[in-house]
């Protein structure tokens, strides 16, 4: 077994080299019945979209091409075992959470989690204890999580099963996970990393260390997001005597197709290999067009770009976080006019910031045309906001839980103004997306403050999901007929 082979594609034109007739699922019979309109563009793609057939493995039961794949891309990536995903890393997020704790048992969680973690709590009936990543001020986002700060966690609920973090966070900042790692294990608890924009750290030197390599237990990463797997194709890696590998296996079944698409798994083969093999290479072309860029950027009076924390936490220098305020607009604003008057389309905005996502792929060229195009914004009339960007951020507000989200996904709900859910429990999730962090989850009590900053989030042109009314005019809350509401 040699790093350049590609498992799961090799068997796949294996199979395809006999000229084989189709009698089984899919419908579109190896691209034969693709209409033209997507046919003309997948090509050949059609053909090597098949189903578990002699010659071409088992997801859920892997003795072949796909166990040979997930081999190479745990020894790749510094895992012990690797467990490919077609559900993206919200399948990975739940297995993790499902295997980790049982109902009724704790789970120490960030409060900057993924929505997708906080349906995993929802699943294992799990109760969350929620603790707090550091805010950074200039920007108004989540920072790193402090070691103190998970010290100070793990001793107060000693009784939790595991601990969960998202490092790197959206926007690129990565806590001291080894040391975080000691604290969690020295108290008998697992750790357990969301690592869905860290799949390319392995593969570079400048780049921090994955969570694997820093001793996490288990660690999920979003292969399609900054490596070349296709969209929704993702990985989890695992390591060391915590994780009951069989109840893993089990809860992955649970949350995973039993038709795993076979082009998802070639891509994920295929990211591994090219990493393997070119990837230092293009991550290195890429980080020095990314540095010239960055100087560049660095030039304009209006912008300010996140490169490194006050308090030392590194930060993934393939992510632009950018600071809008300077030029009088929102963040929202500038992305609408990048996408209308340049044709870039960014990762992200929110009132005061952009994300630009650069990967191994990028080189001078792409850096040069988004740096030539925010260089060239100018700022709108008027005076500059007064308030930093982290007045009002709901992320570091305490809210109270009258009911474990679980319990509050099985209440009865009603629908009230968004301006009079204060008080009121809350029956959905509101999430700004992206990135899909939940402002409030179901269970916990609407306040005031809260309301007030999603009006703002709101006139700024942001967007929610998880909840049923988008333009969040009214919210659902638990009925007031409801004992204990």
């Amino acid at each position: 077994m040699g790093v350049s082979t590609i498992p799961i594609l090799e068997a796949i034109l294996s199979h395809l080299q006999n000229n084989p007739g189709s009698y089984h699922v899919p419908g579109h019979k190896m691209g034969r019945g693709l209409h033209g309109a997507l046919g003309a563009w997948l090509t050949h793609a059609g053909r090597l979209d098949l189903t578990e057939i002699p010659g071409l493995d088992d997801l859920h039961a892997p003795e072949a091409a796909i166990r040979e794949a997930q081999s190479l891309a745990a020894h790749a990536f510094g895992a012990e075992e690797t467990y490919f995903l077609v559900n993206g890393s919200t399948a990975g997020n739940l297995a993790m959470i499902l295997t980790a704790v049982r109902p009724g048992e704790k789970i120490l969680v960030p409060r900057n989690l993924h929505k997708s973690v906080l349906n995993g709590l929802v699943l294992a009936q799990a109760q969350p204890v929620f603790y707090q990543p550091e805010v950074l001020e200039a920007f108004g986002i989540a920072s790193g999580v402090r070691v103190e700060t998970v010290r100070a966690a793990v001793q107060k609920h000693p009784d939790a099963r595991a601990l969960l973090i998202v490092s790197p966070t959206y926007h690129g900042i990565c806590s001291d996970l080894e040391e975080i790692a000691y604290v969690v294990h020295e108290a008998g608890m697992m750790l357990l990393v969301d690592e869905a924009h860290g799949a390319h750290f392995a593969f570079h030197e400048s780049l921090p260390p994955t969570a694997m390599a820093s001793g996490a237990d288990m660690a999920v990463q979003s292969t399609h997001k900054t490596l070349g797997a296709l969209t929704q194709a993702s990985m989890l890696h695992v390591q060391g005597p915590r994780v009951n590998r069989a109840r893993l296996r089990k809860r992955l079944q649970l949350v995973q197709s039993t038709s795993p698409s076979y082009l998802l798994l070639a891509s994920l083969d295929v990211a591994r290999h090219q990493m393997q093999t070119e990837g230092q290479a293009m991550l290195s072309k890429a980080l020095q067009a990314v540095q010239t860029g960055a100087a560049q950027l660095q030039a304009s009076p209006y912008l300010k770009l996140l490169q490194e924390t006050p308090d030392g936490f590194r930060v993934d220098p393939l992510k632009w976080t950018i600071g809008v305020t300077g030029l009088r607009k929102s963040g929202t604003e500038v992305y609408e006019t990048l996408h209308r008057e340049h044709h870039l389309t960014l990762e992200l905005s929110d009132p005061h910031n952009l994300l630009a996502v650069f990967t191994y792929a990028d080189r001078e060229r792409q850096v040069e045309r988004l740096v030539k195009a925010l260089l060239a914004l100018e700022p709108a009339e008027g005076e500059a906001a007064e308030s930093p960007p982290s007045e009002g951020n709901f992320a570091w507000l305490e809210l109270q839980a009258k009911f474990l989200p679980h319990e509050a996904f099985e209440m009865d709900m009603e629908r009230v103004p968004l301006t009079g859910a204060a008080g009121c429990c809350a029956g959905e999730m509101v999430i700004p997306y992206p990135p899909g962090i939940p402002l409030i989850v179901p269970g916990e009590v609407w306040t005031d403050e809260l309301i007030a900053h999603i009006q703002s989030l709101r006139e700024a042109g942001v967007r929610f999901q998880g909840v049923e009314d988008s333009r969040m005019s009214e919210v659902q809350v638990l009925s007031q007929q409801q004992k204990g509401v």
